[in-house]
């Protein structure tokens, strides 16, 4: 296995030790289910979780109806993710850039804050649309390049402090051209909400396969 997704598995084993008893954290849990009410979930539809870190937001998922499914390589984030037990046997540890589904396995997809974390950042956008069925909805959301605290919290704290090079963000316009090449039929990309800083910091993107 990619010893950079080692790497980055264990900075995430560490975070799920705090992710839910500090302020940062309990910001991204709103972002995340910002995120989720965009999708508009159908009771039964299949819906992968992709990062889905301690459970918070397929456990949303599957409150609505959903045949939720959580994916993320954090055995750390796992295990906390395997108290909901509405997921008993929806969790899998996995690569984004290689997606243990087949084609077409989701109606939805949504993925908060991790898509930044994936070593072959194209790739993981390509197999995010490979495993939703056409016109499948994906809602991402993730620091954008083109935002000071964004730039900052990624290339300056992620990057320099905690060693992970791999980090990359983007700014709205190279979403725009990534989501092309990777075949996105249809796709809105956006900032956060300039009133909050945590949002403002943020690009929300939503597109169909």
């Amino acid at each position: 296995m990619d010893e950079r997704l080692h790497k980055h598995g264990r900075f995430f084993d560490v975070w799920s030790k705090f992710y839910r008893n500090n302020l940062f954290g309990q910001a991204l849990r709103r972002v995340q289910r910002m995120a989720i009410e965009k999708l508009r979930v159908v009771p039964g539809q299949v819906v992968l979780d992709l990062g889905c870190g301690p459970g918070d937001g397929a456990a949303q998922l599957a409150a609505a109806g959903a045949i939720a499914i959580g994916l993320d390589y954090s055995e750390g984030m796992l295990t906390t993710a395997k108290r909901e037990e509405q997921l008993a046997g929806r969790l899998l540890r996995g690569d984004a850039g290689r997606l243990p589904f087949r084609d077409g396995a989701f109606d939805k997809l949504v993925c908060t804050n991790s898509f930044h974390h994936y070593p072959d950042h194209f790739k993981a956008l390509c197999e995010m649309r490979r495993v939703l069925k056409p016109g499948g909805l994906m809602v991402l959301v993730d620091p954008r390049r083109d935002h000071l605290f964004g730039w900052g919290a990624i290339d300056l704290v992620e990057n320099a402090v905690f060693g992970l090079e791999e980090v990359r963000i983007f700014s709205v316009t190279q979403w725009c051209q990534l989501l092309g090449e990777a075949g996105f039929s249809d796709f809105r990309v956006e900032p956060g909400k300039v009133w909050s800083p945590v949002e403002w910091a943020e690009v929300f993107v939503e597109a169909r396969a």
